[in-house]
């Protein structure tokens, strides 16, 4: 059991998840656990300043970037605990992005770090809808600058191996929505394969290599059922960091970037 708790300054709650295999967090599960901080810390700070909402309207991540230290690996443990500090760092018409710092509660080290872009969207069309003028009112003077989000991938080789996955029950949230956790597990699936299959030139084995970086930009959406292709391909710059383009036919849906820790493979 891993047990995370976090804060932000307006909100203090504790959660716990179960999801540990060989001793080491997957980040896909860690990716979930993000998801059960945003909803716990987020919403009620939405909630505060524009009051309920009954227009059907959602919210879905857009992007996320999560870097993990080394340390992370050694700390998250069986039975550990984690801090997650969890604030706003800009506000827009239709978006928020916001981060976490993720720290040891034993030394108080951050190990890891967050930023995401939440995206409120109409519940049928799924399109993009402004926030209400009071939450933007409220909370725009506490933001930055927007953020830079990558684009979709400008130069794509030929895929160095290419598997199809399908969309189960169990990988749609609370908003009927494809997690984004579920497209980092499709993601590492098909890397573990081609990895055993020596496909890659440095990564030898997913299992082995803790994650330095993720990067999930969504594009599309994916419903149960739908059949899905992944390509994956290492990073023209860099051999540690393999991309992955997920397809429905020739729809692009969403693109993820991992990059590992090779040196650190014993981890």
């Amino acid at each position: 059991m891993i047990f995370l708790s976090f804060k932000d300054k307006k909100l203090s709650d504790r959660i716990g998840v179960a999801c540990v295999a060989a001793g080491r967090v997957q980040a896909w599960t860690f990716l979930r656990m993000l998801e059960f901080a945003r909803i716990a810390a987020i919403r009620p700070l939405i909630k505060e300043h524009t009051g309920p909402q009954n227009d059907g309207a959602t919210a879905f991540v857009r992007y996320q970037k999560v870097e993990f230290t080394p340390g992370f690996y050694a700390v998250v443990k069986p039975d550990s605990s984690l801090m997650m500090s969890t604030y706003l760092g800009y506000v827009g018409r239709s978006s928020l992005f916001y981060k976490y710092d993720i720290r040891s509660s034993t030394s108080n080290d951050i190990i890891g770090r967050s930023s995401t872009q939440m995206v409120r969207v109409n519940g049928q069309t799924r399109r993009p809808i402004a926030w209400p003028d009071a939450l933007i009112e409220n909370l725009s003077k506490e933001g930055h600058d927007r953020p830079t989000i990558p684009g979709a991938f400008k130069e794509r080789p030929a895929p160095m191996f290419v598997c199809k996955v399908a969309v189960n029950n169990s990988d749609i949230d609370v908003q009927q929505h494809t997690n984004q956790s579920a497209y980092l597990r499709y993601c590492l699936d098909v890397a573990a394969e081609a990895a055993r299959k020596n496909v890659f030139s440095v990564v030898k084995d997913t299992a082995l290599c803790p994650i330095r970086k993720v990067g999930i930009l969504y594009q599309k959406e994916a419903l149960i059922g739908d059949e899905l292709t992944v390509e994956v391909w290492e990073d023209q710059g860099c051999a540690e960091t393999l991309c992955f383009q997920v397809k429905r036919g020739e729809e692009e849906i969403t693109q993820v970037t991992v990059q590992f820790y090779v040196e650190k493979a014993k981890l």
